[in-house]
């Protein structure tokens, strides 16, 4: 008896459900938009103008994910909707999730993915560089022993700089390869006094040439995994020489010095539209000394984009007699319309130790007790991407002291070491 009109009253609810959301979108009012139409959709009005409305909310107020949700499930009532189309793509780009745009591009028709992201399969290229300065020799000066020691010796870090090269090749939607070249010069000094014989001081270069190369391939849709390989050659000269035949057999003989540090392994990660957490494991060769470094780290946007991110990293290294753990926290987000900054923290010794994937190798001999800095980046458009980080590194000196008594001891000290960086990236 009461059929007729319940089947008024659900058309009526139907009819408003449609006409104020449409009002909403043609007006532009995103977050009104989205409240009412999440709520028409949890009561049945589902169907494709509804979804398609709703996600272009949910993406215009940057909610990534939530976006991502409703227009594929527009895409379910009308596959062929090209905009729709991109505009997921465009959310998962967007939220931070490029993995998982190249892998839904993957899932689309040939013609419809070139059209869409063509420049998902381009490669990039990115270049960094910047130098570094040091207190280390005031600060030995400032603690150096002192008395009627019999011989010291020191190495001491004056200024370095620093310049990195690479390319990140997409291989398909699903596969990517990273290759990179370093190259440091590092200036230092060393000094060596032997008490009624010598005091000798002497200025040298080390160095530094790297190779790096890592692939990505992402499993599924949730599952990515990072191989990575790092080859080191260093290289430096014995800055000091001596007359005297037993100066010159203490300080070593003069020439280069030429050696190969070598690092590889890789990660194991788990994504998911608001974070990811990631397992690696590598084995490091510094100096003929074994290292193994084991790292778990966990990333997360609590609002599903870019304009707030915290990264959490903890990493275990053992060179065979003793472990010791490492601690990492980076904090960022959007501060402005295309800049954004990060800030972080390390406490541990890195040495021995890589960072994002190998991406960067700690094979200096000092021990770095903790590590602070800020990162700043500005987006130029989707192509093009600068950036500039300042680190402060907490460094352990020594010095090697053999007293008048001939006790050898090796007494340490703090000094700091300012890296100042600056970078660049597009995709061609």
């Amino acid at each position: 008896m009461f059929l007729p009109h319940h089947v008024s009253a659900e058309k009526n609810l139907a009819d408003d459900y449609e006409t104020l959301t449409y009002r909403l979108y043609t007006q532009q009012k995103w977050d009104s938009l989205l409240i009412v139409g999440e709520k028409a959709i949890a009561e049945g009005y589902d169907y494709y103008y509804m979804r398609a409305r709703v996600g272009i909310a949910a993406f215009e107020l940057q909610k990534y994910p939530r976006a991502v949700t409703h227009l594929k499930a527009a895409l379910n009532f009308n596959s062929s909707e090209f905009y729709i189309t991109q505009m997921v793509y465009n959310s998962y780009f967007y939220g931070g999730r490029e993995d998982e745009a190249r892998a839904y591009l993957g899932s689309l028709p040939s013609e419809t993915a070139k059209s869409i992201g063509v420049e998902a399969l381009r490669p990039s290229v990115y270049l960094e560089t910047g130098p570094s300065f040091s207190d280390h020799i005031g600060k030995f000066d400032d603690e150096r022993q002192s008395g009627n020691g019999l011989y010291s010796e020191t190495y001491l870090n004056k200024n370095a700089n620093y310049f990195l090269a690479g390319s990140a090749i997409p291989i398909g939607y699903r596969w990517s390869v990273n290759i990179a070249y370093t190259a440091m010069n590092f200036n230092k000094q060393r000094r060596v006094d032997i008490t009624y014989f010598d005091s000798l001081s002497g200025d040298y270069k080390v160095k530094q040439s790297e190779g790096y190369l890592s692939t990505s391939f992402l499993l599924g849709k949730r599952i990515k995994i990072s191989p990575a390989l790092r080859i080191s050659n260093v290289s430096y000269d014995n800055p000091l020489k001596s007359d005297d035949t037993l100066v010159q057999q203490l300080i070593g003989p003069s020439g280069t010095t030429a050696y190969n540090d070598i690092a590889y392994g890789g990660e194991l990660s788990f994504l998911t539209p608001y974070w990811s957490v990631t397992a690696g494991f590598w084995a490091l060769e510094v100096y003929k000394t074994d290292y193994k470094q084991a790292t778990a780290s966990f990333f997360f946007r609590p609002l599903g984009n870019l304009n707030f991110y915290t990264f959490t990293n903890l990493s275990y290294k053992n060179n065979g007699f003793d472990g010791s753990m490492i601690y990492h926290q980076m904090v960022g987000g959007k501060i402005c319309n295309k800049l954004w900054a990060e800030a972080f923290y390390t406490q541990g010794d890195l040495t021995g130790t890589g960072e994002n994937n190998l991406q960067v190798f700690y094979n200096a001999f000092d021990k770095v007790k903790n590590r602070y800095g800020l990162r700043l980046i500005y987006t130029l458009n989707d192509h093009f991407r600068f950036s500039l980080r300042g680190q402060i590194f907490t460094r352990e000196g020594t010095e090697l002291y053999f007293d008048e008594t001939g006790n050898r001891g090796f007494y340490s000290f703090n000094y700091q070491t300012l890296s100042i960086t600056g970078g660049a990236s597009w995709n061609l």
